[in-house]
């Protein structure tokens, strides 16, 4: 294979793995979005006119969400997983067959957990919050009188 050929190949890897990348999704790009809302003059020349500032602290706000805000907010989504698909019991699962297995799942907890949290971190699959999970909307503020 040519060395053309080999680095198309990775430009296309590069470029297929992009597309499926958590942070292509708008709400994921908490701090750029953040940055859109708060930092964006209403101006055309006023949005030239920050430009040479902005690309550069777009691409910081952008590399932030992908490396540590993303990430951290999926914590809790891979405990999820894990307490699912290891912890909770089966109903027609017998009680010595979880106690043989226990062992096993306390050693396979912190891989699946990882693994499940590089997954949700990297690629955005679909939250797992059953319709009774999810948290509950705060009630409005009383307007003091």
């Amino acid at each position: 294979m040519s060395m053309a050929m080999t680095r198309l190949a990775w430009l296309l890897l590069a470029c297929a793995l992009l597309a499926g990348c958590a942070v292509s999704e708008k709400e994921n790009r908490r701090t750029l979005n953040a940055m859109d809302r708060n930092l964006t003059p209403a101006s055309t020349a006023g949005r030239w006119a920050v430009a040479p500032v902005a690309l550069p602290a777009a691409l910081v706000g952008l590399a932030a969400d992908a490396l540590i805000v993303h990430p951290s907010t999926v914590f809790d989504d891979a405990w999820r997983d894990t307490v699912k698909w290891l912890w909770t019991p089966d109903p027609s699962e017998s009680r010595f067959r979880r106690a043989v297995l226990l062992p096993l799942i306390v050693l396979a907890t912190p891989f699946v957990y990882v693994g499940d949290w590089l997954r949700r971190a990297t690629i955005d699959p679909p939250p797992l919050h059953p319709a009774g999970d999810q948290p509950a909307p705060s009630p409005p503020a009383e307007d003091p009188e």
